[in-house]
């Protein structure tokens, strides 16, 4: 039986749930199955657990649920959200959703509690308890990333339990539980399954080497906690759970060059892809497609930051040009590291479904997304929400690469061996140069130690070009927003955005086809910018108006970078450490008033 998977992120997977009560820890529906009667087989267990994929990975998350509030993000459509409200300074306790979805735990505790009660070959039995215990595991996830400290339950609670509402357990506890139930389940889960589709050993690992990761720097870097002691152990076991996946044999990176890149994305069919540890696939006419391309119709559109993060073609910085950051669209974009044009819409893009190069948005910035956006019109079913037939990675080799190389650079271990087995591989497929490990701590690049100005040792050159790569790589895969998270520089969120630089008013040609395409002007009756060109062309071009478009504004009046309103009138703002974390609502204390708020919530 094909099963299919929705992406899922670090911090979303749990946020997906619907049809949850406001009941806490609602009791498992009286129409389900009982202990007694159904947990005796291997394949009693197999049926139940395919419940979990149904529950837990709904639609696909990354892009939407998590990316759009990163520093990645310049413009976006949806604005009324928590996230948002936080840095607007509009959101508190009071008005806070979520916590209601722990009947999903409850299903996962009764298969964990009963599934000791079936018999047959044990290595059948300990694998579907392996899954059972990863589902729990990427429940708890949510949470800590959320809340920090939570209840911890290992057992279907009842009304009547004394334990129901018990306090939050420290996040040291959960932790270990959540390691606890990964190390399980990469030990008992079987291996190459044949089946991209469903949970492999691998695939717990790669979430082991994500939380390990995740949870090491997050204690190093977040004073709050008094953790920073033992971030090196989970550093260690990150890099013992990607060394596994390293050393099977079973995945390698794919392709060559930025079509081989792209290819993740943009694939019809990923299942023979040998990057691919755990992917979502979408099949027309059966069920929804997905809807990762419609960044590409305005819903998003990236930031100036992300653009400047991408090396130059010979390996050089970008920012180290003279007058980067004054350079026209099309110059941004020349000579640069490929895997760009594989993330941006660069001059001279065309959609499968047109003949003519793609114009820009640019009262979104300019910089549009192109990373997940069909490259056939055949895997494109138009502008249709959920009409996207291509597959999705969830866990793909490249990230466990990167979580390896930073994993090490952190603990102080790295080698250049260590990048020529990890970040060089990835950037061998795109033709870039390798990274040098001596180079890059000699040359500390001044752009990076700004946005990271907690980085600091002999490795500090080295921490801060592997966090570059793993931004360039993992654009809009929906690392982003969490990175910021452990590595604790939430500032660069509260940043007001900016996108393209607009040298002066009057025409521009965006798509590469040498014609106007559009025009920013004062206002419309000062058309004396655009009085050269033919009276037909000026009518046919999309006009911009400072006066009254609202939407965005110039940095310097006349020129700049493009801006937004939003942020302007209303700007945005950050508390350390307090917007690390998600208040617990209001009402599930009144039911629960052990429950406490951590961190100024």
């Amino acid at each position: 039986m094909k099963k299919y998977l929705y992406i899922f992120s670090l911090i979303g997977a749990c946020a997906g749930w619907t049809g949850c009560n406001d009941d806490f820890l609602e009791k498992f529906p009286e129409t389900s199955i009982t202990a007694e009667g159904y947990f005796k087989t291997a394949k009693d267990l197999e049926t139940y657990a395919y419940g979990f994929y149904n529950e837990s990975l709904l639609y696909p998350r990354n892009t939407y649920d998590n990316e759009p509030f990163s520093d990645n993000i310049a413009h976006r459509n949806d604005m009324g959200t928590s996230e948002y409200a936080m840095l607007k300074g509009s959101f508190s306790k009071e008005v806070a959703t979520g916590w209601d979805d722990w009947r999903h735990l409850r299903s996962i505790n009764f298969f964990l509690v009963n599934a000791v009660r079936a018999t047959g070959n044990e290595e059948d039995l300990r694998h579907w308890i392996g899954i059972g215990r990863y589902f729990r595991a990427v429940f708890y996830i949510d949470k800590l990333t959320k809340y920090s400290n939570v209840p911890w339950y290992n057992k279907p609670m009842e009304t009547n339990d004394p334990d129901l509402y018990k306090p939050s357990d420290p996040r040291a506890l959960v932790a270990d539980s959540i390691l606890a139930d990964l190390e399980y389940a990469s030990a008992c889960i079987k291996g190459d399954l044949g089946n991209r589709t469903i949970i492999s050993r691998y695939a717990a690992l790669a979430l082991l080497t994500r939380f390990c990761l995740y949870e090491g720097t997050y204690r190093k870097y977040h004073p709050e906690l008094n953790l920073a002691s033992s971030a090196g152990a989970f550093l260690e076991k990150a890099v013992t759970a990607a060394g596994q996946v390293m050393g099977s044999g079973v995945f390698t990176v794919s392709g060559n060059g930025r079509k081989g890149f792209s290819a993740l994305f943009t694939s019809a069919d990923l299942s023979g892809n040998s990057e691919i540890i755990l992917m979502a696939q979408y099949e027309q006419g059966k069920g929804e497609g997905n809807s990762a391309f419609h960044n590409l119709y305005g819903d998003y559109a990236l930031s100036r930051s992300l653009m400047e993060s991408f090396l130059m073609a010979n390996g050089t910085r970008f920012t180290d040009q003279p007058g980067y950051d004054k350079k026209p669209f099309a110059e941004v974009f020349a000579n640069r590291d490929p895997r760009i044009y594989e993330t941006f819409a660069t001059p001279g893009f065309t959609k499968p479904i047109g003949t003519s190069p793609y114009v820009v948005v640019i009262k979104h910035g300019g910089y549009e997304a192109v990373k997940y956006y069909p490259r056939d019109a055949a895997t494109l079913g138009g502008n249709t929400w959920r009409q996207c037939w291509t597959d999705l990675p969830l866990y793909r080799y490249g990230e466990v690469l990167l979580s390896y190389a930073e994993a090490k650079a952190e603990l102080g271990t790295l080698t250049q061996a260590d990048l020529d087995a990890s970040i060089n591989l990835l950037r061998a497929r795109v033709g870039m140069p390798s990274m040098n490990l001596a180079a890059a701590n000699a040359d500390v690049d001044p752009v990076l130690a700004g946005q990271y100005p907690n980085v600091n040792g002999a490795n500090k050159g080295a921490i801060l070009e592997i966090r570059r790569e793993r931004r360039v790589e993992l654009a809009l895969e929906g690392q982003r927003l969490q990175d910021l998270n452990r590595w604790y520089t939430g500032e660069l969120i509260a940043l007001a955005p900016q996108g393209m630089y607009i040298s002066r008013l009057g025409a521009f040609d965006l798509n590469g086809d040498n014609n106007p395409d559009l025009a920013i002007l004062a206002s419309p009756d000062d058309l004396g910018p655009i009085s050269d060109l033919p009276a037909e062309q000026q009518a046919a071009i999309t006009k911009y108006y400072l006066s009254e478009e609202g939407e965005f504004y110039l940095s310097e009046g006349t020129q700049g970078f493009i801006m937004f309103a939003t942020d302007r009138d209303m700007p945005r703002r950050w508390e350390s450490p307090k917007f690390y974390y998600r208040p617990i609502p209001v009402a599930q204390q009144v039911m629960n008033p052990a429950l406490e708020q951590v961190f100024g919530w």
